[in-house]
């Protein structure tokens, strides 16, 4: 039984499909399903039942996978200390990221995760919240990347950055200031993202609206055609903007931002790749929001995320 097989027999237990577990492993159908039958014949009795759809874990095969969870983590540190005495980070690492910070970070940083961190696989997933938690907690995935303080006992934050929030008006309104405070977008519909969002909450909490907004969608984009459309305004990420326009008009100061962190469950061991991680993100994030000092931070609602 090797390493790689145990790989194999997690992923199926993961995703119930040989098709999709093969494709999370990088490898032919065929092959994984041969490696699986494998460690079966081995060990002398059926991890799954693949005449169920999806394919289901035997009883003793979930003590099996259980197992072969704890062994790929503790073999994980053996490569991860080995790591420490190269000057290039190596491994695998997987990492859930909210969608409303993924659309502008990615794109930044991707190029960069290629060239220098070439000896590790990265696997990035764009994810709300709450389900970046759960998979934090199932070990699904290593790292989170989204709006904290979360405050969760078992979860460590990394504070990166601190982006502030701006309006977006539609191309009639009348508002010309250079900041805005409650009193100038009270008078517009609020337009917010959908409930899986924390940026919908912190948007709501931010403009002191309890009500459900006039219209909720789950893409930043579809908001900003729909304040286009002079229905009304929206809140967005200031660096998710790509260009300066009379239309985008920041917060009176203290201005409202959220904290972006990376978060991990405690016991997390791949220091280094955190390391250079952390690094790379903050180079592309512009220094004056490095800092908190000058913003009003917004929390995050878990119970409504």
């Amino acid at each position: 039984m090797t390493i790689t097989q145990l790989r194999y027999i997690v992923a199926l237990d993961q995703f119930k499909s040989f098709a999709k577990a093969a494709e999370h492993c990088l490898i032919a159908q065929p092959t994984l399903s041969l490696q699986i039958q494998k460690v079966e014949q081995e060990l002398g009795f059926e991890l799954f039942d693949r005449k169920k759809n999806p394919v289901i874990t035997t009883k003793l095969g979930k003590a099996v996978v259980d197992q072969a969870k704890n062994t790929l983590k503790e073999a994980d540190k053996l490569f991860e200390i080995a790591g420490q005495w190269k000057d290039e980070p190596a491994g695998n690492i997987s990492i859930g990221i909210i969608p409303t910070v993924s659309n502008y970070l990615i794109p930044s940083i991707y190029q960069s995760l290629q060239t220098e961190f070439s000896k590790v696989n990265f696997r990035i997933s764009e994810l709300p919240t709450l389900t970046i938690l759960e998979k934090l907690e199932s070990e699904e995935i290593d790292l989170g990347i989204l709006a904290t303080p979360l405050k969760i006992s078992n979860i460590v934050e990394h504070p990166l950055y601190y982006e502030p929030f701006v309006v977006y008006y539609p191309k009639n309104a009348k508002e010309k200031t250079s900041s805005v405070s409650m009193k100038h977008i009270e008078k517009y519909p609020l337009l917010v993202l959908g409930e899986e969002h924390c940026f919908r909450h912190q948007s709501l909490k931010i403009c002191n609206r309890n009500s459900l907004a006039k219209i909720e969608s789950g893409s930043v984009e579809t908001l900003k055609r729909m304040v286009d459309m002079g229905i009304g305004i929206t809140l967005l990420p200031k660096l998710s903007i790509e260009k300066s326009s009379e239309r985008i008009v920041p917060f009176d100061s203290p201005e409202p931002a959220r904290e972006i962190s990376l978060v991990y469950k405690k016991g997390f061991y791949k220091t280094k790749i955190l390391k250079k991680l952390t690094s790379l993100i903050l180079s592309v994030i512009p220094k004056e929001y490095h800092s908190k000092e000058k913003f009003k931070i917004i929390g995050v609602s878990l119970n409504q995320d």
